[in-house]
């Protein structure tokens, strides 16, 4: 994308699967939870996680997933705004309808 500040990555660790965003079948298939309460399926799910440095040591201060991400991305309250609302009814799960940058057909 051209972006020149640094990223940091979550890829080849285990911090999805740590802090609740990432289940395996065989997570789903034992019962693991997402958002703490909604069965999880396979696959990569949103959350936020905060993390501050003091004295050297880090600290996790705060989880978010689902529907608390929405302060985030200030797209949804114009969304909320619509008649048709997200229009998210009939979809297999909320967000179905959300793509990655280069899967939008042009």
């Amino acid at each position: 994308m051209g972006w020149s500040f640094r990223w940091v990555s979550a890829g080849r660790s285990s911090f999805n699967l740590d802090y609740g965003v990432s289940f395996s079948e065989e997570d789903a298939k034992a019962g693991a939870k997402y958002n703490y309460d909604k069965p999880a399926r396979a696959g990569e799910f949103p959350g936020t996680s905060i993390f501050a440095r003091k004295d050297g040591k880090i600290f996790h201060t705060y989880s978010t997933y689902a529907r608390g991400l929405d302060k985030l991305n200030g797209a949804y309250h114009y969304m909320d705004l619509l008649p048709s609302g997200r229009n998210e009814d009939g979809l297999s799960f909320t967000q179905a309808w959300v793509r990655r940058h280069d899967e939008y057909a042009g």
